[in-house]
């Protein structure tokens, strides 16, 4: 059975924001092992990026695991490797609409 660990919902695309790190510090979160990362994107419309970022530096760094530009795609799934802190960050705004991104491990 896999669990979920969410990483940002429902942020509106509208502002550029990066939300609170989220800590992966158990198993199955646990950096270094791999798990598959979807986001989601509601109602969008304009240019919107968003990224589900890691850091394994406490944060002074971040790395890009996931990106969805634009509105080409309204789910992505994608595996990455799970690092000790993970965010989602919208870096372009769009014009209207929200998006969610959920680890699944």
């Amino acid at each position: 059975m896999s669990k979920l660990k969410v990483l940002g919902e429902a942020i509106s695309l509208t502002s550029a924001v990066a939300q609170t790190a989220v800590a992966m510090n158990a198993t199955p979160f646990a950096p270094n092992f791999n798990g598959i990362v979807t986001v989601h994107l509601a109602g969008a419309t304009g240019t919107p990026t968003v990224k589900v970022q890691g850091s394994s530096d406490g944060g002074t760094t971040w790395v890009d695991l996931v990106t969805v530009t634009a509105i080409t795609g309204l789910v992505k799934k994608d595996e990455v490797t799970i690092y000790a802190l993970m965010r989602l960050n919208v870096s372009a705004v769009g014009t209207a609409g929200t998006c969610s991104a959920y680890l699944e491990a």
